[in-house]
Formats: structure tokens, C-alpha cells, sequence
């Protein structure tokens, strides 16, 4: 039973549903250890969160590499 506050989630439900059953969608397995979503809701121990770092495109401050061309 869906709320009618929730009742747009029970036709996306459906509407995924129905198209994981004619192939044209697929679902994919992924390891915690893969999972970016992981990122933005857990702590993570800086060996997990640095190479979520490099898939998000961003800069690990505190290993970065010295900038080129800029004097004391």
C-alpha cells in the first residue's frame, strides 16, 4: 500500500519494474568497496576515501602537488 504523498514512487516502482522485464534496463552488482554513493553517507578511513577523491574529479589537499611556477 502506497500513501498518496508516495504514490509517484509506485509508478516509478512499476515503470522500472516493467522495464527491467523487457531487457531494457539492468541492474549491476556493486561492491561496497566501488560504491560511490558511500562517499557522501558514511565515514570512510583515508585508505576507502582517497580514490573516491580521483573519481569525483576533486583534489586530495593534503597530498596534492606542489604548484609549479609559484614563488615564497
Amino acid at each position: 500500500m502506497f500513501h498518496e504523498r508516495t504514490k509517484h514512487l509506485e509508478i516509478d516502482c512499476h515503470f522500472v519494474r516493467n522495464k527491467i522485464q523487457e531487457g531494457v534496463l539492468g541492474l549491476l552488482s556493486i561492491s561496497s568497496k566501488e560504491q560511490l554513493a558511500d562517499f557522501f553517507t558514511k565515514v570512510l578511513p583515508p585508505p576507502s576515501f582517497v580514490p573516491f577523491i580521483s573519481k569525483l574529479g576533486m583534489i586530495y589537499i593534503y597530498h596534492a602537488p606542489a604548484c609549479r611556477g609559484m614563488s615564497k
